[in-house]
């Protein structure tokens, strides 16, 4: 073997795609014990490079700096191997589709698609009727794992309406339940989104004097909210408790109010009545003093306040835009039970939109020194 093979072999060993020359001289010179005292060594180092390059097993480098240029011939600093190359590209095999899926046969599907649809494809062939059973169900019947198809509402032939859950996967969502106490046999639902409020409201309606006044609470938050919503349905026909008035009391910030709105898109899409803000909480809550809090851009704080009533929209969106938000820990236990008063309706102190708004606390607060029936789902 000469140079040129014994730096081929050592180089054929190399994970990495650059490698240092020092490397591949040193193989060179131990093979060749006479290599290392020769005068013609660098000659022999250059011209074995060169044929590296040549039967295509490295790339020499193309700039100035990376030759050593220190005697004569020139050697490389480094070589480069040339890439793996990548195996052949295989298009998925045609398959043969029923007449619920006949649009995949039409599209130019990826092989994950077609990993997709072809258990759906046997189900529809082999079970067209197939009960309705729960999603996790149906993705460990269909591809042995029960998370599978966890996110299949987001897949773009379920958002683009070419596939249904209903239609072909012969399932249903079966979202964590809301969680609800039905504190009262009035026809509403409050859903808080935070725990130190859902408490401090649980704590006052659970000893409200005139029970009749009294209806659901409930709590949610984020994404979980938003899949939850549905389940609320059922616990007002176990309990024979339909309601009339849904109101929803989240925290005065993008996050809340962004849930806010995806939250009333979701009840009305399943039938519920509309989700209304919590006016008369939300009224006392911008009373209070803020927290600072990264501005929002004004059209981005504009389109958040929307869900809110108009004169809770401006405020509230002045109050993102200026760098400030409102939690409900901002309006403590205190506060909500001389809010509440039994001396009024209770539903109307909640739900009021018509009484003029205090004006909005804009400084920050100051630094210091230093009875349920239990829940039905």
């Amino acid at each position: 073997m000469n140079a040129t093979d014994h730096m081929a072999a050592v180089l054929a060993q190399q994970t990495r795609q650059r490698v240092d020359f020092d490397a591949l001289a040193g193989a060179a010179d131990a093979g060749d014990s006479s290599l290392a005292a020769s005068p013609r060594r660098r000659r022999i180092l250059a011209d074995a490079a060169r044929a590296l390059a040549h039967r295509g097993l490295a790339t020499l480098p193309k700039g100035i700096d990376g030759w050593d240029h220190s005697a004569h011939p020139p050697l490389p600093r480094w070589v480069k191997r040339p890439p793996a190359a990548r195996p052949p590209r295989h298009e998925p095999a045609p398959h043969a589709y029923v007449e619920q899926l006949r649009f995949a046969t039409t599209l130019r599907l990826t092989a994950g698609d077609h990993a997709l649809l072809g258990p759906v494809n046997a189900l529809l062939r082999d079970q067209p009727d197939a009960e309705i059973i729960p999603l996790a169900d149906r993705s460990y019947e269909l591809y042995g794992d029960e998370k599978r198809l966890k996110n299949i509402e987001r897949h773009r032939l379920v958002t683009t309406g070419l596939l249904d859950l209903t239609l072909h996967l012969r399932a249903r969502p079966t979202p964590a339940p809301l969680a609800m106490y039905e504190l009262g046999p009035a026809p509403w639902l409050l859903i808080v989104e935070n725990t130190a409020a859902f408490t401090s409201l649980r704590d006052i309606l659970g000893t409200w004097p005139d029970r009749s006044q009294v209806g659901w609470l409930g709590f949610g938050e984020g994404d979980h909210l938003i899949a939850s919503l549905p389940t609320a349905q059922a616990s007002f026909r176990e309990r024979d408790h339909p309601v009339d008035t849904l109101l929803l009391y989240a925290d005065l910030d993008l996050k809340g109010l962004c849930c806010a709105q995806k939250a009333s898109e979701r009840a009305h899409a399943v039938g519920l009545p509309p989700l209304q803000p919590a006016a008369g909480l939300y009224r006392a809550l911008l009373t209070r003093p803020p927290r600072s809090h990264p501005p929002i851009p004004a059209d981005d704080a504009q389109a958040a306040a929307t869900w809110l009533p108009p004169h809770l929209a401006a405020p509230v969106a002045q109050l993102l835009t200026d760098g400030l938000v409102l939690r409900h820990e901002a309006l403590p236990l205190p506060q909500l039970r001389s809010l509440l008063t039994p001396n009024a309706p209770l539903l109307p102190q909640i739900r009021d939109t018509a009484l003029p708004i205090m004006p909005v606390i804009s400084q920050l607060p100051p630094r210091s020194a230093s009875a349920s029936r239990g829940p039905s789902t």
